[in-house]
């Protein structure tokens, strides 16, 4: 394991503070994305004027508008359902997988027995299982937060086992000769070493959190965006089906957001080392 000087560590600690970002996002980080939905926006309007985009599949955007105005306490009413159900599941499903990932980190037998069951999870698709929560746990949350949980528990889970695995040797070579206890291994080496595997994962989980929900809805829930997607179509109402759809976008990017404000603020635990 190489030797650090005084001098380059304290080389080290000045360019670390030097290059951790600050809290303010970059300008030329927000105005691309701005500029193409506003772009986007206009080529929309200017096509369902001009009668190229038939009305009956997408709605103009002033119409969408006018629905936001019209019917603001009812979709406010179902996305509220819906941040419930997937902020619920989202926590439920990250706080299992860490637990999870933690205990099989000490066990290699558990590991061995449950990880390629894990692998294989990912190829089935949760909607399949959907009517059998459905059925077990009865119409509302229940079953829609399941739902959730299951799509962002395995993610993180796989994420967490890579993160944990992740640790330098030399690190452990290092506890292991000052006679560190597996606890101390894990809060002092293998934790720091897995949160960039762990924030990977909140982000994937981010998307699968209402995307999950919004599906669920469809067959097990009476509320909700997914649920108000289903009903306006079924009454050809395309303003509300496409406004409840944007403001679905919306919440998960307002959740990848926080996390990826979240992560900059811990820039020291989640860079990785050609950052530092």
């Amino acid at each position: 394991m190489s030797s650090i000087t005084v001098a380059d560590a304290g080389s080290a600690e000045d360019t670390g503070r030097s290059e951790t970002p600050g809290f303010r996002l970059p300008l030329g980080l927000i105005l691309p994305p701005v500029l193409f939905t506003v772009a986007l926006i206009a080529i929309w309007a200017a096509l369902s004027a001009a009668g190229i985009i038939p009305r009956y599949i997408l709605p103009s955007p002033e119409a969408i508008f006018n629905e936001f105005i019209k019917n603001y306490s009812v979709l406010t009413k179902h996305a509220l359902y819906t941040i419930s159900e997937a902020l619920a599941g989202f926590v439920i499903g990250n706080c299992a997988a860490v637990l999870m990932a933690i205990v099989f980190s000490y066990s290699g037998l558990l590991k061995d027995a449950f990880y390629p069951f894990a692998l294989i999870s990912r190829a089935i698709p949760i909607i399949a299982f959907t009517p059998l929560l459905v059925i077990v746990l009865g119409r509302g949350l229940p079953p829609v937060i399941a739902v959730v949980s299951i799509s962002v528990y395995f993610p993180a889970f796989l994420n967490m086992i890579r993160g944990l695995a992740s640790a330098d040797v030399d690190y452990h070579e290092m506890m292991h000769t000052l006679s560190a206890s597996r606890w101390q291994r894990l809060r002092i080496v293998d934790w720091p070493a897995s949160i960039p595997y762990l924030f990977a994962a909140l982000k994937v989980s981010a998307s699968a959190a209402f995307i999950g929900a919004i599906v669920a809805e469809w067959i097990g829930a009476n509320k909700g965006l997914g649920y108000l997607v289903v009903i306006s179509g079924q009454y050809f109402k395309l303003p509300t089906l496409w406004a409840a759809i944007i403001v679905a976008a919306g919440l998960t990017l307002i959740l990848l957001a926080i996390v990826v404000l979240v992560e900059r603020m811990l820039h020291r635990w989640t860079a990785t080392a050609t950052d530092l």
